[in-house]
């Protein structure tokens, strides 16, 4: 041995050139010498090294790891061995004492083993074969199933409107978009006046939209952002029932919960007048208002817009003031035909004035939100004063054939509808596919209106405009 001082003789007196050397240890550095014997005495020695080879070990596996945990499957993988055949893999409840082999000649470094129990500890055990070789001990690891979802069916059916889930305002309640065509309806019943906020949390990796509807089935509120993530806030909501709506975009489905919670609280008695109603939003549905006195409203949700309606008889001249301004909210006069005419757009909460030399007709005066700036309690304050201009009763509109223009067309994502020749747009416009089917609804709150058609899919579709006593379609392509 290199390590030691002693050398041990093979032979004296070898004939040949060879020798065959036994009982060395393993892994081991030697030392070996020789001479030639002659008749007339020995030579000096030749030395030289060797080091004898370590036994092959199978080496156990290591990296251990499970992955894909479900309730009730799982995939179990490690590192590869160096001089490995194959591998066997086995496993079991960590309270059973017999195992169950997921396979006996491995030859890859993972296994996908299933039939689990929910909610339960396994230990999982992987041995090495080295062939010729042997085999290694076992490695071992362990891990956890899930619990097992019961979103699948949490308040199922519920479908459609008629279907829906009733939930209390509140409470956080737990379901789960499971297919592609799944839609979750709920709904909420509030006794008074409220502002309700609809919260909807949903998994990664998907993209949920919520959809909000009120008892007569109208659409009044959506979240359609780029995620399954989604928060709708409407204000001063009249007391009765609302209806959620939860769907997938492009298909998105999965097993994993999203919750769903409307929040309702009531608020107290409003400084809104009478005036300020729920169809103002358009010329349509504006309310006539009185001369020279006040009239107060509110802004509320941020898209509101508010008309008011004043017939002037004789030419002259008026004076319309928008004051006690909570938010940056501007002042428009528009004629007969809804076509801006005067307007007033001072920043921060200073007043508004119009003066306008008005000729006889219809007019309306317009309150909005600059920004979208809005206030769901504080009221603001419109007056129209007449000068020399007087008033009669309302005249009575002839209403023309209205117009119906779509552009850009093609559209990629925005599509503006502008309605043209009467003064009465009324509350609803409808996109409807090749088939038949409406794929959106919604309210007309300027003209023209934006719609957002970025999620259609590319194809043909009709625009309807109805406002009640007529319906006018016109056609544009999604690109």
């Amino acid at each position: 041995l290199n390590s030691s001082a002693t050398w041990t003789n093979f032979a004296t007196s070898q004939t040949t050139t060879t020798a065959n050397l036994t009982g060395l240890t393993q892994g081991s550095l030697y030392d070996w010498r020789v001479r030639a014997n002659c008749a007339s005495g020995s030579g000096t020695y030749s030395s030289a090294q060797f080091t004898t080879t370590a036994p092959f070990v199978c080496n156990a596996a290591t990296g251990l790891a499970a992955s894909a945990i479900t309730a009730t499957s799982a995939t179990l993988s490690w590192s590869a061995v160096t001089g490995a055949a194959s591998y066997a893999v086995s496993y079991k409840l960590n309270s059973a004492t017999a195992w169950t082999s997921a396979g006996a000649a491995v030859t890859t470094t993972s296994v996908s083993i299933s039939g689990l129990v929910a909610g339960s500890l396994y230990d999982y055990r992987v041995q090495t074969n080295c062939g010729a070789n042997g085999n290694s001990g076992f490695a071992t690891a362990q891990f956890t199933t899930l619990v097992a979802s019961v979103c699948g069916t949490a308040f199922e059916p519920n479908e459609t409107q008629a279907t829906a889930a009733a939930i209390v305002s509140g409470v956080t309640n737990s379901a789960a978009i499971t297919t592609a065509t799944d839609n979750d309806y709920y709904k909420i019943t509030t006794t008074a006046t409220s502002n309700i906020v609809y919260n909807l949390v949903g998994p990664s990796g998907v993209d949920y939209d919520m959809t909000i509807f009120n008892s007569a089935g109208t659409q009044i509120g959506a979240g359609a952002g780029a995620t399954s993530t989604e928060t709708v806030t409407l204000n001063n909501q009249v007391a009765g029932t609302y209806f959620i709506r939860i769907f997938s975009f492009n298909g998105a489905s999965s097993a994993t919960c999203y919750t769903i919670k409307a929040t309702a609280t009531a608020v107290s008695a409003s400084c809104q007048s009478a005036l300020d109603a729920s169809t103002n939003g358009t010329t349509a549905g504006a309310a006539v208002i009185p001369f020279n006195t006040n009239v107060t409203g509110l802004i509320n949700p941020s898209a509101d817009i508010d008309h008011y309606k004043f017939t002037i008889t004789t030419a002259g001249t008026i004076t319309i003031t928008l004051t006690n301004l909570p938010a940056d909210y501007d002042l428009r006069l528009l004629n007969s035909v809804g076509t801006q005419v005067a307007s007033s757009a001072n920043s921060s909460t200073t007043a508004e004035t119009i003066t306008y030399t008005a000729a006889a007709g219809i007019y309306y005066a317009q309150v909005f939100g600059y920004n979208n700036a809005n206030n769901a309690t504080a009221c603001y304050t419109l007056r129209v004063q007449l000068g020399t201009a007087t008033k009669q009763e309302d005249l009575l509109l002839t209403n023309s054939k209205p117009v119906l223009h779509v552009f850009p067309n093609p559209a990629l994502s925005l599509l503006q509808v502008d309605i043209k020749g009467t003064s009465s747009l009324n509350s609803t416009l409808k996109v409807i596919d090749a088939k038949g089917v409406v794929v959106m609804q919604q309210r007309i709150f300027r003209n023209p209106q934006p719609i957002d058609v970025s999620k259609l899919a590319p194809g043909f579709y009709s625009i309807q405009y109805n406002n009640g006593t007529t319906v006018i379609t016109e056609k544009f392509i999604k690109q």
